[in-house]
């Protein structure tokens, strides 16, 4: 089986690069709502032909645009979210140049920014909240960085900045907080790419592993009015703990249906422009 998911994968990637790419391009800088449909069907795409099975529940806030903010386990989560909606995330600038990872990225939008490049902060929080006044809905995973799951990382209070800037305008976008989590249907897994991974062998490994679920649980809107960045990542960092754990209790509950979120509250983003 992994042999054949390797070969969906090649060819997927192979078909995306010749038909996809130019024509998302182009959707992208048109402005049309095309672009969304071809977001979220390569990445459902992508998640079957490596064996990843989306378990989405609940939903996004309806009021858009939506400020996500989410724990981060591997480069699957931005796989797994984007194939639930059209989004746009944040990312280091490495990314870009990552192989399979760095394409996904700029089909999805992605705004780069440079790890510790201070001059750049100010380019990287106008591009955020160029986003989310065109109506996009933004990903940030405010940890700074991926982890195994078991637990979420302090949020930097950072990737609040534009959040808080916003607010004080009064033009604040919705802040949603989500959790993320894998497994095999009965326990926790990790299936993380980071300190001295290869990619390729990872990617290999995850496709023989069989059976995985990627666990995405939406929360209500966390309240946003009067409250700094510090106290917002501290408020949202408790809501996304509080979800993770309280998936992890109820583990043995009925799995949703993969794309249920999508069929009962489609989101509106005809007007969005993800550049």
């Amino acid at each position: 089986m992994a042999y054949l998911r390797a070969l969906a994968f090649f060819f997927t990637l192979t078909g995306a690069f010749i038909f996809l790419v130019p024509l998302q391009a182009l959707a992208r800088r048109r402005g049309w709502p095309l672009q969304h449909a071809i977001q979220t069907r390569f990445c459902r795409a992508v998640c079957a032909v490596i064996g990843i099975t989306v378990d989405a529940r609940g939903a996004l806030p309806s009021t858009a645009p939506r400020f996500v903010v989410a724990n981060h386990v591997s480069w699957t989560d931005i796989v797994a979210l984007a194939s639930v909606y059209p989004l746009v995330f944040l990312a280091k600038s490495e990314v870009a140049s990552w192989p399979v990872l760095g394409v996904l990225a700029r089909l999805q939008g992605t705004i780069f920014v440079e790890r510790g490049a201070k001059q750049d902060i100010s380019r990287v929080n106008d591009a955020l909240a160029d986003v989310l006044r065109a109506g996009g809905d933004l990903v940030v995973f405010a940890e700074g960085t991926s982890s195994d799951g078991a637990d979420v990382l302090p949020f930097r209070s950072a990737h609040f900045a534009p959040l808080e800037a916003m607010a004080a305008r009064g033009e604040a976008p919705t802040l949603a907080p989500v959790a993320i989590s894998y497994s095999n249907g009965a326990r926790r897994i990790d299936v993380g790419w980071y300190g001295d991974m290869s990619f390729l062998p990872h990617l290999w490994s995850l496709m023989k592993r069989g059976r995985t679920l990627c666990h995405i649980v939406f929360d209500e809107e966390v309240a946003t009015a009067g409250k700094d960045r510090k106290t917002l990542a501290a408020e949202t960092h408790a809501r996304v703990r509080k979800l993770l754990a309280s998936h992890e209790r109820n583990r043995e509950s009925p799995q949703s249906s993969c794309f249920e979120t999508v069929a009962t509250q489609p989101p509106q983003h005809e007007d969005c422009l993800l550049s």
